[in-house]
């Protein structure tokens, strides 16, 4: 008892289409030729607007 074509194609097409969103998000940044990244200066930054925001009753 196998499966149908359409049960194979409604198994591997999500499949196959999530492996290349993983493989074009791994290499976005040689795609574009811009460099995204996070440091703790920016958390830290983040951080403090946050709460400078809340207390202006902003956020």
């Amino acid at each position: 008892m196998g499966l149908s074509g359409e049960a194979w194609a409604t198994l591997l097409v999500p499949t196959i289409l999530g492996f290349l969103v993983m493989i074009l998000y791994g290499y976005w940044d040689r795609i574009t030729g811009k460099e995204y990244y996070v440091d703790a200066d920016i958390l830290a930054y983040d951080e403090d607007l946050i709460e400078q925001l809340k207390e202006e009753g902003k956020a």
